[in-house]
């Protein structure tokens, strides 16, 4: 969230209405999911607000809290707010009225194929700025050995719906835009943010009939992502030996009601139990005090898994050419980009291309009163500084693990630091429990 306290409002990004990827038991719009909120402060009545998606069908959740900014039009201040997406998009609004500071078309999108699916007609899209991350493929964009595939997957529209044979959704679950945010300077109006550009697959499958068995039930709902070993893959957390780290309550909340990135799983009480006892060797007491009517929700169909589309080999490159991450500079007085740069170089890439590839990133930037803009975020753990007036590098270092983080400056007696977590982690890149702060001259 983000407070403007002279205003005494407190803006307020909302999350996915859930079941994530089919919404036949929520058909509507779904407000006010997806929407930025304006909240008097004092009171939490609504001011106004915004939908950036309608009736939500790829987790396009607003990623991070929006960004207080004044931009000069027709030769005075207004006083905007900055929201990013996943999508790429950047939505700017009049901070009072809550009115768009640049044209937004609502545009008609493909229709879905799922029974009881009922996806939206038409999307909001801000015909300025243009997007911060790539929206489509086309057959160029690809190589060869993925061009059979991707001709079997439905693709096309920004918002093509999930589909069974698999719907492509660039960029994928996780941006685009993330929780690592935008930054924005408050002497020239400019917001820097960075973006993933790889493809994800939104594919469903029918339920059918149910499993009643715990393996079965596992294989069926849950091996997608966790994998049918339970040793867990990309962010998707291993499930070997969980019943030694949470309890039979525990679990049946999580399956249940979702954690984090997992979305809730409509389980009948049956199948809830076995699947818990086969993962815990322990049998359930009960539905943890479930209302019986949570699972009287079912679904005619469930997400296959977050699939990352990578090339069917061991560099785990992404089927699209680069690059794959960006940092941009955007002037939200005018729309217009100042610049935009390719972000890191692919590990297994390095040495090998000869132009930066850019890499998947989790973590933001920040831009500071000297000019500079600090950003790690990338996979090949380097902690980074640029001119903000030209996108020019100015300074890199390697750190003990990625920085997946947005970094933070302060003074201390004086002498100004910037200090940068280095967890690593994610994308297959090693861990680490470092803070590195560095003193600038």
């Amino acid at each position: 969230m983000t407070v403007d306290a002279q205003r005494g409002v407190v803006y307020v990004p909302l999350g996915s209405a859930s079941p994530d990827f089919y919404g036949g038991g929520r058909l509507g719009a779904d407000l006010f999911a997806n929407s930025l909120l304006a909240l008097d402060a004092a009171t939490g009545q609504r001011r106004w607000h915004f939908q950036t998606v309608h009736h939500d069908l790829w987790d396009r959740d607003l990623p991070a809290a929006p960004n207080l900014v004044n931009v000069t039009r027709d030769g005075r201040r207004v006083p905007a707010i900055a929201q990013i997406t996943k999508s790429g998009f950047v939505y700017v609004f009049d901070r009072d009225s809550g009115r768009p500071l640049f044209p937004v078309e609502e545009r008609p999108m493909p229709r879905s194929d799922l029974k009881g699916e009922q996806a939206w007609p038409t999307q909001p899209i801000p015909l300025q700025p243009a997007p911060f991350a790539r929206q489509t493929i086309a057959e160029a964009d690809l190589n060869e050995a993925a061009l059979a595939r991707f001709r079997t997957l439905r693709h096309g529209a920004l918002f093509t719906p999930p589909s069974h044979e698999g719907s492509i959704v660039f960029p994928g679950f996780d941006g685009g835009g993330e929780w690592g945010g935008a930054a924005v300077d408050p002497e020239t109006g400019v917001l820097y943010v960075n973006a993933s550009d790889v493809p994800w697959i939104a594919a469903m499958r029918d339920t059918g009939s149910r499993a009643t068995t715990g393996p079965a039930v596992y294989a069926d709902r849950c091996a997608g992502c966790h994998g049918l070993d339970r040793r867990g893959k990309d962010r998707a957390p291993s499930l070997v030996e969980i019943g030694t780290r949470r309890t039979t309550a525990q679990l049946e909340e999580v399956i249940t009601r979702g954690r984090g990135f997992m979305p809730s799983a409509y389980l009948s009480p049956s199948d809830l139990r076995a699947v818990v006892t086969f993962l815990t060797g322990h049998t359930p007491t009960g539905p943890s005090g479930m209302p019986p009517s949570h699972f009287k929700r079912t679904s005619p169909y469930q997400f296959v898994g977050y699939e990352r589309w990578r090339q069917g080999d061991s560099t785990g490159l992404s089927v699209v050419k680069p690059p794959w991450g960006t940092l941009s500079a955007i002037d939200l007085n005018t729309g217009v980009y100042r610049w935009r740069i390719p972000l890191g170089q692919h590990p297994a890439l390095t040495g090998k291309a000869e132009q930066p590839t850019g890499t998947e990133q989790y973590g933001g930037p920040i831009v500071t009163a000297g000019g500079v803009v600090f950003i790690a975020a990338t996979m090949d753990a380097k902690f980074r500084t640029f001119d903000k007036s030209t996108g020019q590098l100015l300074w890199e270092t390697t750190l003990p693990a990625a920085g997946y983080a947005t970094p933070s400056t302060f003074a201390v007696g004086g002498k100004q630091y910037v200090v940068i977590a280095a967890g690593g982690g994610k994308l297959g890149t090693k861990s680490g429990d470092a803070y590195l702060a560095f003193a600038l001259p």
